[in-house]
C-alpha cells in the first residue's frame, strides 16, 4: 500500500497574507492621504471664505425709502467680513422701520449682500388731533404729514388709530370705494364715524354708511347717483344703512323773507 505525501501549504499562506497586509497598508495609506487633502482644502476654502469682505451692497424692493435710509438701517459698511455680519440683528432694525413690512437677506459670494425689502402701501390720510398722518392698509402709522399739501388719498376723520376696529372698518370701505374706483373719479373723499358707524364724504355728498357690506351699499348708490344728480335738488345726506334701499334727503327749502 502506498501513501502519498501531503504538501505543506504554510509557505504559500504566509506569502498570501503578506500580500494581503501590503495591499492593506497601500490602501489606507492613500485613503489617508485623501483625508488630509480634503481636509485641507476645506480648511483652505474656510480660510478663503472667512477672509471674503463685502465688496458690493444690493438693495431692491424699496420705492419710499432711499438706498441711503436703508444702507442707515442695516449698518453694514463695505470691507467688513461677509460672514460675520449677522442676520438677525439686521433684519430686527429693519422691521423696526414702520415703511418694511418683511425683509429678505443673503450672502452671494465673492463679495455681495443681498437686502431685499417689501414696503408698506400708503392707504389713507389720518387726520388727527390736528396732525395728519399717512396709514397703510392695516391702519398702521407710517408716518407724519408735516406739510399743508392738498390730500393724494382719502382722508379718515377722527378716528383714534390705537382703536384698530374702526381703523380697520374704516380700511374696508375705502377698499370698497377703490373697487368701484370712486377714489379715481372723485376729487374728495373723507371718512368719518358717528354713533351709528361709519360715514362718507364724497365731493361733498355726505353719506351715512354704517358698518359692514360696504360694496353692496356702494354698488345701491353708483346705481341711483345719476338720477339723482339729473334732479338737481340738494341733497342734505344720503342714507345707505338699510339693506336693499337708498334714502335720499333733499335740503329744505328755505323761505326768504319777503321785502317791503
Amino acid at each position: 500500500m502506498r501513501f502519498k505525501k501531503k504538501k505543506k501549504k504554510n509557505g504559500k499562506s504566509a506569502s498570501r497574507r503578506g500580500e494581503k497586509m501590503i495591499l492593506f497598508f497601500k490602501r489606507g495609506t492613500i485613503v489617508l492621504a485623501l483625508a488630509v487633502f480634503v481636509a485641507a482644502a476645506v480648511l483652505g476654502v474656510k480660510v478663503l471664505i472667512r477672509n471674503i469682505t463685502v465688496d458690493e451692497i444690493q438693495i431692491s424692493g424699496n420705492y419710499h425709502l432711499t438706498e441711503e435710509d436703508i444702507l442707515e438701517i442695516i449698518n453694514v459698511s463695505q470691507g467688513e467680513q461677509l460672514l460675520d455680519i449677522q442676520f438677525d440683528d439686521i433684519d430686527r432694525r429693519l422691521h423696526q422701520n414702520t415703511w418694511i413690512k418683511s425683509a429678505a437677506l443673503r450672502r452671494q459670494f465673492p463679495g455681495r449682500l443681498i437686502v431685499k425689502v417689501d414696503e408698506a402701501n400708503p392707504k389713507a390720510l389720518l387726520s388727527f388731533r390736528k396732525r395728519m398722518f399717512l396709514i397703510d392698509e392695516d391702519g398702521n402709522i407710517l408716518e407724519r404729514i408735516k406739510s399743508d399739501a392738498t390730500p393724494f388719498l382719502p382722508v379718515i376723520r377722527d378716528i383714534n388709530p390705537k382703536n384698530k376696529k374702526e381703523m380697520k372698518e374704516a380700511i374696508k370701505l375705502i377698499s370698497a370705494l377703490d373697487a368701484y374706483n370712486i377714489l379715481d373719479v372723485k376729487e374728495s373723499v373723507e371718512i368719518g364715524i358717528d354713533s351709528y358707524g361709519l360715514t362718507a364724504t364724497i365731493d361733498g355728498d355726505f353719506i351715512k354708511v354704517g358698518h359692514g357690506r360696504y360694496e353692496e351699499k356702494f354698488a345701491r348708490w353708483m346705481e341711483l347717483e345719476p338720477e339723482i344728480r339729473k334732479k338737481g335738488q340738494p341733497i342734505q345726506y344720503i342714507d345707505l344703512r338699510f339693506k336693499e334701499s337708498v334714502i335720499v334727503k333733499p335740503v329744505k327749502n328755505i323761505r326768504r323773507n319777503r321785502t317791503s
